[in-house]
């Protein structure tokens, strides 16, 4: 029996990522038009972190979306979320052209995290909400649909001064009919998995600038989250505080530091972003059971092997967080 792409385990999945660039930082997205017929009579299953709108330009074919398969027809208007496996197909001897546009949600966010971000574009980012699939020609609001999707497509191709703002406009009013009309629904589970791979951006982050000042709300907004929610899902993921997890990394970093440099206490701790070297003395002791002068003197005096013992449970726990995926 064939499996469906919904019991697909993370390597698998991630085998289906589109390797493409679909626009760039200045322009968050872009515009395709694609003829399903005799030189293409399908187009691969794939997803990708973008979200894209499709709008059939003419002739009648199938779309697949998250193991479902939706005969369309011309003028239909289906929506794809972001890492969501699709594919198109042709229809006996059909031809089908389809437009589309893809976009980056986070290009949308706001930078303070305000309620469009927090209510509507994060949960939609995180899986935890997810669009309907299809508006067809005889909905009562398929107007509104078309509409914008017929602005975003002219002026993507006219190109006159402002386009991006026609563009990014549309795609604002496009979230908002959703949402109004009810065709944004919470996902009936989000699972572990998609929780840990949420909180990637604030982890990458951390490890990247642990010796720098770090703000949970650069974290959340990061993840698309509030401040609250992050904090209580990092809790939930690590089984640590995102606190204890950044303290934790600059400790561990401090430790190998005190034992292959010949660098003050004071220097090192600022190094990797301890600021009150007091707060980082106790720090220190409370994980290693010693001060850092206490901890230099042994490691440098006695045998690799105590050295081994004294820093293995802390890393033990950052190889814990590597294996489970975050």
């Amino acid at each position: 029996m064939k499996r469906k792409l919904s019991e697909l385990g993370k390597e698998e999945f991630n085998s289906f990522h589109e390797n493409k660039v679909h626009g760039n930082a200045l322009r968050p997205f872009a515009k395709y038009t694609m003829v399903i017929g005799d030189k293409l009579p399908a187009y691969a299953p794939h997803w990708h972190e973008e979200m894209e709108i499709i709008r059939v330009q003419k002739g009648s074919g199938s779309i697949c979306i998250d193991d479902k398969w939706l005969s369309v027809h011309e003028g239909d208007i289906l929506f794809v979320n972001p890492k969501v496996i699709h594919s198109f197909a042709r229809f006996k001897k059909e031809e089908m052209t389809v437009e589309s546009i893809l976009f980056n949600l986070h290009s949308l966010e706001s930078t303070d995290a305000d309620s469009c971000t927090v209510k509507y574009l994060a949960p939609i980012i995180n899986g935890a909400y997810i669009v309907t699939n299809i508006v067809r020609t005889k909905s009562p609001e398929y107007h509104v649909f078309d509409e914008n999707m017929t602005t975003i497509m002219q002026s993507y191709n006219d190109g006159t001064p402002g386009w991006e703002m026609a563009v990014k406009a549309n795609l604002f009013w496009i979230l908002y009919h959703l949402y109004r009309l009810g065709l944004v629904n919470r996902t009936q589970k989000i699972n572990e998995e998609k929780e840990r791979d949420s909180l990637s951006p604030a982890i990458n982050y951390i490890r990247e600038n642990y010796a720098e000042e770090i703000f949970i709300h650069k974290l959340a907004t990061l993840c698309g989250y509030s401040d609250t929610y992050f904090m209580k899902l990092f809790k939930k993921t690590t089984g640590i505080t995102c606190i204890d997890y950044i303290n934790g990394l600059r400790l561990s970093q401090a430790a190998n530091h005190l034992i292959s440099s010949s660098s003050s206490i004071i220097d090192i701790a600022l190094a990797v972003g301890f600021n009150n070297v007091s707060y980082f003395n106790r720090q220190f002791k409370s994980v290693y059971g010693m001060t850092p002068k206490e901890y230099r003197r042994q490691g440098r005096e006695a045998t690799g092997e105590l050295r081994r013992k004294t820093v293995k449970p802390l890393r033990e726990t950052f190889l814990d967080f590597d294996k489970r995926g975050i």
